[in-house]
């Protein structure tokens, strides 16, 4: 999403263009009527991780098992609010973009961070993420992902 949001990763040079048109399978076409919105994000094609809006809290929170952080969705907000609704979003200056966080698990590797993903998955069915590494490399976990993938629904 973000590859597409920005070019070359600079907020600079911003194309919502690129991107407007991946709201229309959004039910009702409307993101702020959900209660959250999931980003996976791909850094410099290297490294995977997940955005959340939370539309009721107006809060962004960026989760990355690296430990980055990052601010691009807020423009992304505004924008899509005005092509959809017009105008200018309301009370944009009470969104809280927040980084990253204590407690959010961390890989020990530089190459499990897609399987961290999990933080989507964990976190649309509101349970804590309590899990770490162990959890990321175990076989089971890899396999109930490929089988939610495959099934187009995630596996309880």
């Amino acid at each position: 999403f973000f590859s597409k949001l920005f070019v070359d990763g600079c907020t600079d040079k911003y194309k919502y263009n690129e991107v407007k048109k991946w709201s229309t399978n959004v039910p009702g076409k409307d993101i702020f009527a959900l209660d959250k919105v999931f980003f996976m994000h791909n850094v410099d094609v290297s490294h995977w991780t997940c955005a959340v809006i939370f539309t009721e809290e107006k809060r962004i929170q960026y989760y990355d098992s690296m430990g980055n952080d990052g601010h691009a969705l807020m423009i992304y907000l505004k924008d899509e609010w005005f092509e959809k609704k017009g105008g200018e979003l309301p009370d944009a200056n009470e969104w809280k973009i927040v980084g990253a966080v204590d407690g959010v698990p961390q890989q020990q590797n530089g190459f499990d961070c897609g399987v961290f993903g999990v933080f989507a998955d964990f976190l649309s069915r509101d349970r804590p993420l309590s899990f770490n590494q162990d959890y990321i490399t175990n076989q089971e976990c890899r396999e109930r992902i490929a089988f939610s993938i495959l099934n187009g629904a995630v596996i309880e």
